[in-house]
């Protein structure tokens, strides 16, 4: 089976939606499949910042003469 033909699991939209990113029951089925996605890709990015504890590092430029370059 490829990967565009596995049927959509609602059951774990609706959970995931109400459990993890905090809405109603009915809102999460009001959502369309395209915003909801969206919305937790988000939530993604910010679940793997808390538990890795920051992906972002910050590096240090070092200082370059002109005449390095050349």
């Amino acid at each position: 089976m490829k990967e565009q033909e596995k049927p959509v699991d609602f059951l774990w939209l609706r959970y995931m939606g109400v459990k993890k990113l905090g809405f109603s029951y009915r809102t999460v089925g009001w959502q369309y499949f395209g915003y909801w996605m969206d919305l937790f890709e988000t939530y993604k990015k910010q679940y793997n910042f808390e538990t890795k504890r920051g992906l972002y590092k910050l590096f240090q430029l070092e200082e370059v003469s002109s005449l390095d370059i050349l």
